[in-house]
């Protein structure tokens, strides 16, 4: 109850106790595998349950040494820093304290223990976990300090067993954040900015990137540094990180943690136009994308391309033997199969890494995609006997068709089986609205038509123009007035 006028909690925590712990329990190797190992999945853990109850964190590691293990500084705080009474968050800290104190366990796991004796073993485990803790409470408008030593942390009962009423005493959101699992963003910047990323996603505007949220954290030489996000493409993982609002305080530790990363090169910033001048000191170590307002997803993608573009080497991936084997034996691969092929993520890159496989029966068409010529032909024909054996078929009703006749365009798109359609000369695509559209085939190159009920349709061909057509402007009629004479001589 202490810690309900908290302002900060400190931790030092072993990590290695996290991975001694599934070694000493009898659970199954199926619950075990649920329990995170390493120091990484300990930080995602510790840095999931802070965000989710709302509570702000800073973190530091001293890595291991021949007589030490590992150990993780954690100090957990409130919004207090950034306004409201110091121990405003209090409640949310000791909820999070708990949850800490019971990392690891679940009441599933729990259940699968057959003796009390391993449950007490297992309970002590991790507990000690928690090297050494302190906190800051505030009792009479003044600040004390609260140490917690192994005695009084190995007598706090497991997150489990403790009673319901805390959670109903809690705020919304962390009574939200210990039951169903929405995703909580630390600002509207980053929730924005991943329902955009999400749209462009939809309509294959991302270049092959895949956004993923509070990825691995980034280990410092006196530290640790999690980025908001990480973009993933093949092998090439770019992390991003939004600066969105600070105080004097928090913009000093984000600067001395992005010093240290200054040499990765696989870190990019997004950083508000008002702080230009804060964080001027790190605008030439990083590629930066400034927003006014709310981060753009396209023009994030736009740095990528400029900054990280490796067209290049994913053109020496491709596997040109392998994509024209597959195109012999299917005869038809569809545009979008062709970019995972041939490596390529723009529309503009397919033309290019598709003259490594053109050629020797195999060509490619712009909204199309890689076919065998002995295919198309085929297909060709087939089409010609379709349209012919159809009664006044619209273009919904070919498409409809192509699709049940045909396997290689079931999943094809409307505009697909059209742009094969533009391929042959005989086949001509009427549109009489933006709404109706007619399949006709042209029986010769004099204007010929004839339609799917075989009746004849002579239509005069349009002589061509051998120039420019020039108007004849007839000239004006001037009229001469008639000059009379002189009556007098």
């Amino acid at each position: 109850s202490a810690l309900f006028n908290a302002s900060n909690v400190r931790f030092i925590i072993d990590c290695n106790a996290f991975e001694h712990a599934q070694s000493e329990t009898d659970l199954p190797a199926s619950a075990a595998g649920q329990i995170g190992t390493g120091i990484g999945t300990v930080v995602k853990r510790l840095c999931y349950l802070a965000r989710r109850l709302g509570v702000y964190y800073d973190l530091t590691y001293d890595p291991s040494s021949a007589n030490t293990a590992p150990l993780l500084h954690l100090t957990l705080y409130g919004p207090q820093e950034m306004t409201g009474a110091p121990q405003q968050y209090g409640m949310r800290l000791a909820r999070l304290c708990r949850l800490l104190l019971g990392y690891g366990s679940s009441p599933r796991q729990v259940a699968t223990i057959a003796h009390e004796r391993n449950k007490q073993k297992r309970s002590k485990t991790l507990t000690n976990a928690i090297v050494e803790a302190e906190a800051t409470v505030h009792f009479l408008q003044r600040s004390y300090c609260f140490a917690m030593d192994q005695t009084l942390l190995s007598l706090l009962p497991p997150v489990e067993a403790a009673p319901d009423s805390n959670v109903e005493e809690l705020p919304t959101d962390a009574q939200r954040g210990t039951t169903d699992a929405p995703s909580i963003f630390d600002s509207n910047i980053e929730q924005s900015f991943t329902e955009a990323f999400i749209a462009l996603q939809n309509s294959n505007a991302v270049e092959g990137w895949q956004l993923l949220r509070e990825p691995e954290p980034l280990m410092l030489e006196h530290g640790i540094f999690i980025p908001d996000f990480a973009l993933t493409r093949e092998q090439k993982r770019i992390y991003v990180e939004i600066l969105g609002f600070w105080t004097p305080s928090y913009r000093e530790r984000k600067l001395q943690k992005l010093q240290q990363l200054r040499n990765r090169g696989d870190i990019v910033l997004a950083i508000p136009v008002e702080a230009r001048e804060a964080f001027a000191s790190i605008a030439q170590m990083f590629p930066i994308a400034w927003y006014a307002g709310q981060l753009s997803a396209t023009e994030l993608i736009k740095l990528l391309r400029n900054r990280y573009d490796d067209f290049a080497e994913r053109l020496a991936l491709i596997d040109s033997a392998a994509v024209r084997q597959r195109v012999q034996a299917e005869g038809f691969l569809p545009e979008r199969l062709c970019y995972e092929l041939l490596h390529a993520y723009r529309r503009s890159e397919l033309p290019q890494a598709a003259e490594r496989v053109s050629g020797q029966g195999i060509a490619f068409s712009a909204g199309i995609g890689l076919y065998k010529l002995d295919w198309m032909e085929q297909l060709r024909t087939s089409f010609v006997l379709l349209i012919e054996n159809l009664a006044a078929p619209s273009l919904s009703d070919v498409l409809r068709e192509a699709r049940a006749r045909w396997s290689s365009l079931a999943d094809c798109g409307d505009s697909t089986i059209e742009a094969i359609l533009g391929l042959w000369p005989e086949v001509r695509v009427s549109r009489s609205s933006i709404f109706e559209a007619t399949v006709e085939v042209v029986k010769d190159g004099e204007g010929q038509l004839y339609t799917i009920n075989n009746e004849e349709t002579t239509v005069s061909a349009p002589a061509k123009k051998s120039g420019r057509e020039k108007r004849t402007i007839p000239k004006k009629r001037v009229v001469k007035e008639a000059a009379q004479g002189d009556l007098w001589n």
